[in-house]
This record gives structure tokens, C-alpha cells and sequence, in this order.
């Protein structure tokens, strides 16, 4: 957030200049009502969707602005709640595995995932994702979610409600990536879980450089990195700090994806535009069945 969480790296794209008022949300779908001069590929009238990168005001508008290299046609198969819903957790998720997690340049075929936090929106998403490689995808999730993270094509799920849930995890297999959706944190992973890599969304660097300044908060998260990798040496594995990256191959990778319908939406609630801020507290509460969706045509 410009204006709060992550302001220190969010400025430095942006040159340092606050804009005002801060608007949320990255991913949309609607309209186009008008084109720069280079712009040949996407028309007025065209019903597109996409994102807008984090440095940039958000897409809780009527109107939004954005490079046409982050626009894809709508899929004529979904309408734009749905297809808004999917972008920035598939995104997020195509992130983390590919880039960070080097699926970009390895086989897929077969790799064995988990996914901790599997029902949540980039949960979802990276369940269906993997599953469209040809991985063999575990997951994690309350009892409750079990049924929708298996209807996603998950290969095992495991109820972290479960006494015997760690051990379950351990007895398992060894995974070649541990994707943490859950913000459990590395320093919390069991010790006799065997995996190659973990990656997780939640890394402590927007909070070191918010408290303590850009080059010493930068310091204490390559400190906190190095640590947390030479820890993991011991079992040979690794440990990366995952984010969205605004790709337009991404982009374009998973829309070939979705207009496929290899990745689905899942919406646990739509809100309407009037009821925004219900629709924040509910995605702050967490403990989320997919996405929470915000419709701007029937407000």
C-alpha cells in the first residue's frame, strides 16, 4: 500500500510522488473506452481483463488505466466477475512457481508440490495450475474445504486439523516445492518434512523496510534470508521469498490457460461496489473458500 504497508518499496517506482486518493485492488475486467496512439491489438469497445502493478492506482474504480500488455481478451466463456477474479491470484501463483520456484525452466511433469493455505484465493488458483502441468499436487486445508480443494484436482489433501496431521505430511513423500500460502513462515515448517524448496508469500521484507528504513531494512531482510537458506542447507533445501510480478508472457501464459478452462474461478462472495469496505474486512478475515469478488455493474 502507498500509503501504508510496503510504502517504502512501492515508492520507488512511482519517483517518490504520493497520489492521492489511494485506490486498492489489482486485477478487473470491463470495457475499453479508449487506447494510446501505439496501441493496435485491443479496440474501444473490446471486453478485456487484467491487472495493474502494485506501484500503480488500483482498479477499485469505474475507470482504470493500464498497459496494454497486462490486458487480455475477456474468455467469451466467463463473465467479468469471474474473469476479474482470477487474474491476481493466478498471477501471484504462476510468480512464485515459475519464477521463484523455477518451474519457468524445469520439467513439470510429475514434480511434487504442496501447498499449504490451498483454499484461499492463490491457493485455488495454484491447485489448478499445477494440476494443468501435470504435477502431483498436495495440499493443506481446514476439514470444512476439503471437497472443493479435491473437486480443484489436488492429489492429497490433508486436514491441518488432524492430530496426526505432521506426520501425515512427513509420511508422505519428499516434495520437490513447498509453497506456503498460509503465512505459516519457514521457521514454523517441521523439522522432518522433506522438500527441495520452500517459497513463501509472506516474506518479512515490506515489514523491515517500512520500520527501520530502505537500506537497513534492506540489510536485515538479506541478513534474514541468508539465515533462513543456510539453515535449510542441512537437508538440502532451499528457501525463497515469492511476489507478484507483473509479467505480460505470465499473463499471457495462463490466459491460453483459462480461455482453455484449465483454471476455473472460484468466488466464495461477490460484493457490490457500495459495499467495498464489507468486502476488504471479509478478505482481512481470511480463512477464505477461493476469492472475494466485487461487482461494479449491478451497484
Amino acid at each position: 500500500m502507498i500509503g501504508g504497508y510496503g510504502q517504502t518499496l512501492f515508492q520507488i517506482p512511482r519517483n517518490f510522488e504520493l497520489e492521492f486518493p489511494l485506490i486498492l485492488g489489482r486485477d478487473f475486467a470491463g470495457t475499453v473506452i479508449s487506447t494510446g496512439h501505439a496501441v493496435s491489438k485491443i479496440k474501444v469497445g473490446d471486453p478485456v481483463y487484467g491487472f495493474v502493478p502494485l506501484h500503480k492506482p488500483g482498479s477499485f474504480a469505474e475507470v482504470v488505466l493500464t498497459d496494454a500488455c497486462h490486458v487480455q481478451p475477456r474468455p467469451k466463456h466467463l463473465n467479468p466477475v469471474e474473469s476479474a477474479s482470477l487474474v491476481y491470484a493466478t498471477m501471484t501463483a504462476w510468480s512464485a512457481l515459475f519464477l521463484f520456484g523455477n518451474l519457468l525452466l524445469k520439467q513439470r511433469e510429475g514434480r511434487r508440490v504442496l501447498i499449504l493455505g490451498a483454499s484461499g484465493g492463490v491457493g485455488t488458483a495454484a491447485v489448478q495450475l499445477l494440476k494443468s502441468q501435470n504435477c502431483v499436487v498436495y495440499c493443506t486445508c481446514a476439514k470444512d474445504a476439503t471437497d472443493l480443494v479435491y473437486s480443484l484436482g489436488a492429489d492429497c489433501v490433508f486436514n491441518y486439523t488432524d492430530p496426526d496431521f505432521e506426520k501425515n505430511v512427513e509420511m508422505e513423500t519428499r516434495y520437490n516445492i513447498i509453497l506456503d500460502c498460509a503465512k505459516i513462515g519457514y521457521e514454523k515448517i517441521p523439522s522432518t518434512w522433506q522438500y527441495d524448496t520452500y517459497i513463501t508469500l509472506n516474506s518479512p521484507l515490506l515489514h523491515n523496510t517500512d520500520r527501520q528504513g530502505l537500506l537497513t531494512g534492506l540489510a536485515i531482510s538479506v541478513r534474514d534470508f541468508l539465515k533462513s537458506n543456510i539453515d535449510s542447507c542441512s537437508k538440502g533445501s532451499q528457501v525463497r521469498w515469492a511476489f507478484f510480478v507483473p509479467s505480460a508472457d505470465g499473463f499471457k501464459f495462463l490466459h491460453d490457460l483459462i480461455s482453455k478452462d484449465k483454471i476455473k474461478p472460484t468466488i466464495q462472495k461477490t460484493f457490490n461496489f457500495e459495499h467495498l469496505p464489507d468486502a476488504i474486512k471479509a478478505l482481512s478475515e481470511g480463512h477464505l473458500r477461493g476469492k472475494i469478488a466485487v461487482d461494479y455493474k449491478n451497484s
